[in-house]
Formats: C-alpha cells, sequence, structure tokens
C-alpha cells in the first residue's frame, strides 16, 4: 500500500505505537524528511534520531528549518569518519553502527528522561552493513519493548530497494504495529 507521510502514518502511530516506513530510494526520504519533522515536532513530541546513514549535522539542519528544539540524535556515522567531531550538548556519538548495544544504552537512557518522545531509526538498511540480521532482529526487538514500555513512539526506516529477503523483512514486521511505503 502506498501511502506515504501524508497518509496519516503518524497519526496511526499515536495510537499504536511502533512502525516501519519502507523507502523505495534515499532520496525520497530527504524529500519527505522536514515534513515528517514537522508532523512529529507538531504533535508536540521530543524527537530521539537514531542514525547509522546521515551524519548528525545534516539532521540538525533539518531541525532548524522547522525550528525543532526539543531533540537528540545518536549519531554513529560521524565519530567513523571525523577524527576530531565536536557536537552539541544535543548529539551522543557512538563509534560505529555496529554497536548495536552501546546505541541501545544509550536510546534506553534517553527514553527514561523524556516523555512523549517520538523515535526514528534511520536506516535499518545501513545497520546491515556493520550486523548481521540477527543482531538486527534482537536491536528491533529490543528497541520495540523500551518504546512500547516507555509509552514512546518508533520508526525503523527501511531503504526498500536494498535487496532484503522477504524472511527478514516477515520477521522484522512481527515487532511492529503499522507499517507504510514512500
Amino acid at each position: 500500500m502506498e501511502n506515504g507521510v501524508n497518509g496519516d502514518f503518524i497519526d496511526r502511530l499515536t495510537d499504536d505505537g511502533v512502525g516501519m516506513l519502507f523507502v523505495k530510494e534515499r532520496y525520497k526520504l530527504d524529500q519527505l524528511s522536514t515534513e515528517l519533522l514537522a508532523r512529529i515536532k507538531n504533535k508536540g513530541f521530543k524527537l530521539i534520531y537514531v542514525t547509522s546513514s546521515l551524519p548528525s549535522v545534516s539532521i540538525e539542519e533539518k531541525l532548524q528549518r522547522i525550528d525543532m528544539n526539543d531533540y537528540y540524535i545518536i549519531d554513529s556515522v560521524t565519530a567513523n569518519i571525523i577524527q576530531d567531531y565536536s557536537g552539541n550538548n544535543k548529539s551522543i556519538f557512538i563509534k560505529s553502527p555496529g554497536d548495536l548495544t552501546e546505541i541501545g544504552i544509550n536510546l534506553e537512557s534517553l527514553l527514561k528522561k523524556n516523555t512523549e518522545t517520538f523515535v526514528i531509526i534511520d536506516s535499518i538498511t545501513a545497520f546491515l552493513i556493520y550486523n548481521s540480521e540477527n543482531e538486527i532482529l534482537r536491536f528491533i526487538h529490543f528497541t520495540s519493548s523500551i518504546a512500547r514500555e516507555k509509552k514512546s513512539k518508533l520508526v525503523f526506516i527501511v531503504i526498500a530497494n536494498s535487496g532484503l529477503s522477504e524472511d527478514f523483512l516477515d520477521k522484522m514486521r512481527s515487532f511492529i504495529d503499522e507499517e507504510a511505503n514512500i
């Protein structure tokens, strides 16, 4: 079903909690990300953006465009490619997208401190470069369980043209409530 961001996906997540957003090509997500982030802001959520595909500076630029100040970014890209990185107090730098344990610990810590939180994990496809399918499934299970426990909202982004197996996608679907395609 092709419904995109404007198809009330975020509204449905407000009720159900954990979703998966399939993106056919990365550029489509880049085009719609400002709209997606603005909808999250307008609903009054605090944002936690976990990235394995974009440096936090790129995400911060988008957040500044919509004047969103209530956010945290867990960045597993920047520390891996830039030796001397410095961020603000809203960014947590992880050495590698392969360190799912460190990402999970930081995410859980942020969720404990914040209420009415919306978490975006961008992207499962990029995390698969550094981790096995089983490690990713454990991570998805852990993060979706924590999000439900904390009554937070969570979206896993999947770049759909990346050759993921249907078996893996079916296992992922067992942890989610809503699914959308853009």
